[in-house]
């Protein structure tokens, strides 16, 4: 087994609890609160991040690129949210070509009024408003567009509460210098515009057409 993924499987595995699958952790009231049915695959352990039914935890971060700070608790459109780094070679190179799918498929279908697109990054040392225009023209990710923001933590430990502790993304700094690396996982998460998790999309490669197909249900649900 490569170092990255035995890095990956211990930030995975070594920090996350084991105890069951999602079916045995939904309580009775969590499609209250939600447009989509249950997933049909169940989640094997008890997940860092949020899950089916769950209130999105509320926070705060800059837009770099649009200078302006987005309370995420303050929107009411239906969200699309992930945590990343712009120079990730590997993992997020996938995730954020699906992420910029589903905006394109969004706009196609004319849902972009009403939904809002965050990528939140936990490398704010490298990942500068400039840095986060070269990655979105790299992704053809339309960063000017109203329902677009990059998402930037103003320091380390900013990352760290955000992403690791609220949102529940696991990642780990390995390396000194400007020469360092992350080993983490890869979450996508649907939003309803009441604040709660309809999809937790676990993987670097999400489909796009399917969280287009869940992100338009959940849309026609709040008509």
């Amino acid at each position: 087994m490569n170092r990255r993924r035995a890095l990956s499987l211990g930030v995975t595995a070594g920090l996350t609890t084991l105890a069951g699958c999602l079916t045995g952790l939904l309580d009775d009231d969590s499609a209250e609160n939600v447009v989509l049915e249950p997933p049909e695959e169940d989640i094997q352990g008890d997940p860092s991040y949020q899950t089916y039914g769950e209130p999105f935890p509320a926070f705060e971060l800059e837009d770099p690129i649009a200078e302006t700070t987005i309370d995420v608790e303050s929107l009411t459109d239906t969200l699309v949210v992930t945590a990343f780094f712009a120079s990730c070679p590997t993992e997020c190179i996938p995730l954020m070509s699906s992420f910029s799918q589903v905006q394109t498929n969004a706009d196609e279908r004319g849902l972009e009024d009403e939904t809002r697109f965050l990528a939140v990054t936990f490398d704010p040392e490298r990942d500068t408003a400039d840095a986060l225009r070269e990655h979105a023209d790299m992704m053809e990710i339309d960063y000017e567009a109203d329902n677009w923001h990059y998402l930037r933590p103003e320091d380390h430990e900013m990352a760290t509460s955000v992403v690791y502790d609220d949102l529940g993304i696991l990642f780990e700094r390995e390396g000194v210098g400007s020469e360092y690396d992350f080993m983490h996982i890869t979450v996508t998460f649907l939003v309803n515009p009441d604040g709660y998790v309809e999809r937790a999309y676990r993987g670097e490669d999400p489909d796009p057409e399917q969280i287009t197909a869940d992100l338009e249900q959940v849309t026609d649900g709040f008509e």
